[in-house]
């Protein structure tokens, strides 16, 4: 973890080494991190991650941020992020790490656009810092990889955030990832199995979900190292996809596979690699934010707007050919809520059309739902019923969903015990309703 010196519930010092990482965290700190990830997986309270900061506390500091990258998306070079001080320095940069805008909140803050007070911007520096730590580390141990599945004659074609990083934003740090996603032709799983084994890498997931298998970097630790920031040490993986369908839940699937052979060729690190063309790589990006609502909502919509803009003015991105894809592949209803909150967030960007067919493709859920949706997302703890089955269509579907819900598919009985906990306690804290959670009434 981290360790800010006014950081509620934060122990410990921090020693940097010479590449600017965290090389020393000690006992205490660690110790307090584990009991905070623990006592979390127990009661999914997010009080339990940040001790001292309610949700209400970082919702509203959400909103502050949402404000600030409305104006700047807006054309604005000079905004001031929370300049009557409403929020706390740690609020603001919590709500940074949970909107997942935080190293782009400091480029800003660094390059002039944003002002803020000292102690937020020095915040914000620190989510940059680690941000660009990061990003380099990750390029530097996937990279080997990419190699060894390139010698073997595969042709990895890069998804998401590997490229969307290195074209459409400020520089790769500010687009922070998780993971790296590449997709191979589905009958050579097992040669870029040991393309990868050959370059150190090993599985990283007991289970092996359809299309998809994780991967972890040799030297890569199996662990978080703060909850406050995007860590330069925390761990990352390699997602090797064999397809490019999304199945949401079981009978809703978005069929994108079709559109795996519709590629540019664009040099990213060093390397001329295969990625998808404007017109699904902005579909596949849409259903990934709506499937994923509650993880970096806001930077994902960002990437979304910048993926549109940029591709529109260079006369590439084609809304027919967006259209056409919606129609054919049954994505329309899943990327909806995104491309909903990408235009408001940035007015203008989104073709209506495309908005009025994933209204028409939509579950009545997904469209109360969405209505009630904001781009930097509500309370991490706020849960409603009816989101929960926005997906779902169909008397089959329906208890398929409600039986999952009351006995999730669990490896572990514990797990399982967990959930159930968690919405009684929300039950009784009136944050279990059966509607959707309204996040624009903050």
């Amino acid at each position: 973890m981290t360790a800010w010196s006014d950081t509620p519930g934060a122990t410990g010092q921090r020693a940097d080494d010479s590449s600017g990482t965290d090389s020393i965290y000690d006992a205490d700190t660690l110790a307090d991190l584990s009991r905070r990830l623990e006592k979390f997986s127990r009661t999914e309270d997010p009080a339990a991650l940040w001790p001292g900061l309610n949700d209400a506390e970082r919702v509203g500091a959400a909103l502050e941020i949402e404000r600030v990258t409305r104006v700047v998306l807006g054309g604005s070079s000079s905004v001031g992020l929370d300049p009557q001080c409403v929020h706390s320095a740690y609020a603001l940069a919590i709500a940074g790490h949970t909107t997942g805008i935080g190293p782009l909140l400091g480029r800003w803050i660094e390059d002039g656009v944003v002002s803020a007070t000292p102690s937020v911007a020095k915040r914000f520096t620190e989510h940059l810092r680690h941000a660009r730590l990061r990003a380099a580390r990750i390029e530097r141990e996937v990279l080997p990889a990419i190699d060894a599945m390139i010698a073997r004659d595969l042709r990895p074609v890069m998804l998401k955030g590997f490229h969307t990083a290195r074209r459409y934003f400020e520089e790769p740090a500010v687009r922070r990832m998780s993971d790296v996603d590449v997709l191979i032709p589905d009958d050579r799983e097992r040669v870029a199995a040991a393309a990868l084994e050959g370059a150190g890498f090993r599985v990283a997931t007991r289970t092996t979900p359809t299309h998809k298998r994780d991967w972890i970097g040799p030297g890569v630790e199996d662990r978080v190292f703060s909850v406050e920031l995007s860590d330069a040490r925390t761990r990352w993986t390699l997602e090797l996809h064999t397809s490019l369908d999304r199945r949401v839940e079981a009978g809703s699937v978005a069929r994108l596979d079709a559109e795996r052979e519709h590629l540019d060729w664009t040099e990213l690190a060093g390397r001329r690699l295969a990625v998808l063309a404007p017109a699904p790589l902005l579909v596949v990006l849409a259903c990934h934010c709506s499937e994923e609502l509650g993880s970096s909502r806001l930077l994902r919509l960002v990437e979304i707007v910048r993926v549109i803009r940029t591709e529109r003015a260079a006369g590439r991105l084609d809304w027919d050919e967006v259209l056409a894809i919606l129609d054919r592949s049954g994505a329309a209803r899943f990327a909806y809520p995104a491309l909903t909150l990408a235009e408001n967030l940035a007015p203008g960007t989104v073709d209506a059309r495309a908005l009025s067919l994933g209204e028409r493709r939509s579950t009545w859920a997904a469209k109360h739902t969405t209505a009630r949706l904001a781009p930097s997302g509500g309370s991490l703890d706020a849960r409603g019923l009816i989101r929960q089955f926005m997906w779902t269509r169909g008397p089959r579907g329906l208890l398929q969903r409600f039986l999952r819900k009351v006995r999730p598919v669990s490896d572990r009985p514990q797990d399982v015990a967990s959930r159930l906990r968690a919405d009684v306690r929300r039950l009784r804290a009136g944050v279990l309703t059966l509607r959707a959670p309204d996040e624009r009434n903050r």
